[in-house]
């Protein structure tokens, strides 16, 4: 049965003829892009978001002067328009959300345009990208405002321009190595694609015998690569490229090499995503495996997408940190082969019939699941970053460790991981935690998990120091009482004046090392002796500034990031 009679009875199998099914997949697609975006405004934000998102706001303050990010930075360029169009904290995360999700649907639309190229008719082609929406992992992360999202948009339109040229010459590998030079400067990680890609084009010329032509496309196709990579050098190093171009190699190299040890448990999420997705995978692998073994009868595009497909899908499923934002690197790619078994089994009609059943019924399951997902929202976080924000002036420091502040500078750019965790746990006093935190303090200071891990370290310099004033944060400043006497460890200098527990100030006298003032006076860093002579029962003791309606009473809310993962 040939392609085109497949796909006529694929459309009779939803009980319709070809052109009702196109407007029967359409419909279900539009769907799953409205379920998309309403997954991007209202899902909870990962660790990873905040910090890769908000480096865009570097550009203009030290990059690659006095900071140097161990990573390629060009996510970082795609997320400054959220910067440029955002006038918050909380709108500048959201519209990185929106931007990434409508650059989740151009990939879409190329990875249906791979598939015409591959010889797929307009229904084949609409299923296997519905198939890609159905897959949990594509829907949950292929908006996040992360580095792979956009990798993964430069490597399809790699693929894509090998696929539509008519004849692959020097121009079309040229194309497609800057494009996957672009993906590449987007994260390292997308040496993937680059390998693959290459990969593909010379073993299809190597297996046809074209052994000439193989080594002349993989020439094209690195001469393509070198043209973003060297601009990116000379735009970031200027005269002195070269210590850019040492980043861009030994930085991933030393995040490589720590590896995902220092998690542990990192491959649960490769069961976690097979054991969701069941029936897609098997789709998915089946069609690559029978695909491969009749691999000398595939015509040229065939050969090099398969090829690249099987690359991607072996080196993203053995990445060591296996994360669950990982698998978006495979699955549009994986996703060109998922029809392959339904050809095979339209030899017997009953055994379509049974493959189609289990389709569709992962698939009308998967409606089901984002549905669900909409139940861990970003409600209590965005809530913590607007309150966050508005006790910040523009000049104002704060710290987290997770940059949940994209547009507010951090006294360090440190990234409060695993690794970075037990290294602060390990060097005590001599970390770069501590450091920061006892010569540049911050004003403000959000709690999480990540500074529960540290507290044994840094809890002496935040304990007289950073009084609670909402839940997950610490502001410079102390809680005192008339007649008790209490120790106030000024971090920052500067005017003090006293406030109630909701933000408005109050009126009163304090004594400061047995000396009666009256706020607001100017406090010097270091150890004050501090107590309310008069006034309210409670006062804190803060920074001059307007907090009215800015405090909140509360615990602090441990559940902040739990589950992202999930």
């Amino acid at each position: 049965m040939d392609t085109q009679e497949f796909g006529h009875r694929s459309g009779q199998l939803f009980g319709i003829e070809q052109r009702p099914a196109t407007v029967f997949l359409g419909v279900l697609i539009a769907l799953k892009i409205v379920l998309l975006f309403t997954l991007a405004w209202n899902a909870r934000f990962v660790m990873d978001e905040f910090v890769q998102l908000g480096w865009a706001k570097y550009f203009s303050n030290g990059l690659f002067d006095t900071i140097w990010h161990p990573k390629a930075v060009g996510y970082a360029i795609f997320y400054e328009i959220a910067h440029l169009i955002g006038w918050d904290a909380t709108s500048i995360l959201l519209v990185g959300r929106i931007q990434t999700a409508l650059l989740a649907c151009a990939t879409v639309a190329m990875v249906y345009a791979c598939a015409r190229a591959l010889g797929e008719d307009r229904n084949r082609a609409l299923v296997i990208v519905l198939l890609l929406l159905c897959f949990s992992n594509f829907m949950e992360r292929i908006f996040r405002t992360i580095a792979e999202p956009l990798a993964v948009f430069f490597a399809v339109a790699a693929l894509l321009v090998v696929l539509r040229a008519r004849e692959l010459s020097g121009r079309q590998l040229v194309a497609a190595g800057i494009l996957s030079g672009l993906s590449f400067l987007a994260t390292q990680k997308s040496v993937y694609f680059n390998f693959a890609l290459g990969l593909g084009l010379v073993a299809d010329a190597a297996l046809a015998k074209r052994y000439a032509a193989g080594m002349a496309r993989g020439a094209w196709l690195v001469l393509g690569w070198t043209v973003p990579i060297i601009a990116y050098c000379f735009i970031f190093g200027g005269a002195d490229p070269v210590p850019i171009a040492r980043n861009l190699v030994f930085g991933p190299l030393e995040i490589a090499a720590r590896g995902g040890g220092d998690y542990g448990g990192l491959r649960r999420f490769v069961f976690q995503t097979l054991a969701r997705n069941y029936v897609l995978y098997v789709f998915c692998f089946a069609g690559m495996a029978l695909s491969l073994i009749q691999i000398m009868k595939l015509d040229e595009r065939r050969r090099i997408a398969l090829i690249f497909s099987i690359v991607v899908t072996v080196l993203v499923f053995a990445h060591d940190q296996p994360w669950p934002y990982v698998f978006i690197m495979a699955l549009p790619f994986m996703s060109l082969w998922s029809l392959t078994l339904l050809d095979g089994a339209a030899i017997r009609v009953r055994y379509l019939h049974l493959a189609w059943i289990a389709l569709v019924t992962a698939m009308a399951i998967s409606f089901v699941a984002n549905v669900l997902y909409l139940r861990f929202d970003n409600a209590a976080q965005l809530e913590l970053v607007a309150r966050a924000e508005s006790l910040l002036a523009p000049g104002e420091r704060y710290f987290d460790g997770v940059g949940m502040l994209p547009n507010r500078m951090e006294p360090t750019t440190l990234w409060l991981d695993k690794h970075y965790v037990l290294a602060t746990l390990q060097e005590g006093k001599n970390s770069e935690v501590y450091n920061v935190l006892s010569k540049s303090p911050p004003k403000l200071i959000l709690w999480s998990y990540r500074m529960d891990y540290i507290n044994p370290v840094v809890a002496p310099l935040i304990l007289n120091s950073y009084v609670r004033i909402a839940p997950n944060l610490r502001i410079a400043g102390s809680r005192i009482y008339p007649g008790q006497r209490k120790i106030f460890d000024v971090p920052i200098a500067g005017s003090y004046a006293l406030y109630s527990a909701d933000g408005t100030p109050l009126r009163g006298q304090v004594v400061i090392d047995g000396a009666v003032l009256d706020p607001p006076f100017h406090l010097a860093i270091g150890p004050k002796t501090v107590t309310l002579r008069d006034g309210a029962r409670e006062a804190l003791l803060l920074p001059t500034g307007s907090y009215a309606g800015h405090f909140k009473d509360g615990s602090d809310n441990e559940f902040l990031f739990d589950g992202v993962y999930d």
